[in-house]
């Protein structure tokens, strides 16, 4: 059901062909396994998605793309888990990053003071700490919990097709 509705959502590979400013990336885009879907492209697409909406830089798109192809992960998938980190999830989420770097490198926590361009650079460094802790944990945990899933539903095929199999006999 996923796989249909991005599918339905992504331009059809023929569109991006004849995209004049992807045509210097066209030997990394049109990578047929990029555009199939399997445990192995699911699951590096996961962890591409995941660690680049952690990022606290523009352009998480792009990134994710990158890393997505770096892990030859499905690209329709990865695209669409970056939009996790969205207008209303980036505040707890960057808060989140910044408390937890802020703790690791033991710097005290700062509240925001009208001079924000003193409070821009004094947490700048906590939240990339932190953010780049969440976004390496959360990528590995959802390549994980991807391969895992995916190798339990085809168990519980075997099994199903098994136990057919014996009752046909």
């Amino acid at each position: 059901m996923l796989r249909q509705w991005l599918a339905s959502k992504m331009p059809s590979q023929a569109t991006l062909q004849s995209n004049r400013l992807l045509a210097p990336f066209a030997r990394y885009l049109y990578t047929p396994n990029l555009w199939h879907w399997n445990r192995h492209s699911a699951a590096g697409a996961v962890a591409a998605g995941l660690f680049a909406c952690w990022l606290p830089i523009p352009m998480h798109t792009l990134i994710a793309i990158a890393v997505a192809v770096l892990l030859r992960g499905y690209l329709p998938l990865a695209i669409a888990l970056v939009w996790i980190n969205n207008p209303l999830t980036i505040v707890p989420m960057f808060y989140f990053a910044y408390h937890l770097g802020a703790k690791l490198l033991q710097l005290p926590v700062l509240t925001l003071n009208r001079s924000l361009e003193h409070d821009v650079t004094a947490i700048a460094f906590p939240l990339l700490t932190g953010a780049l802790l969440l976004g390496i944990t959360s990528g590995l945990l959802g390549w994980l919990c991807i391969r895992i899933g995916w190798r339990w539903k085809v168990q519980l095929a075997w099994r199903a097709r098994r136990k057919q199999r014996q009752r046909k006999q």
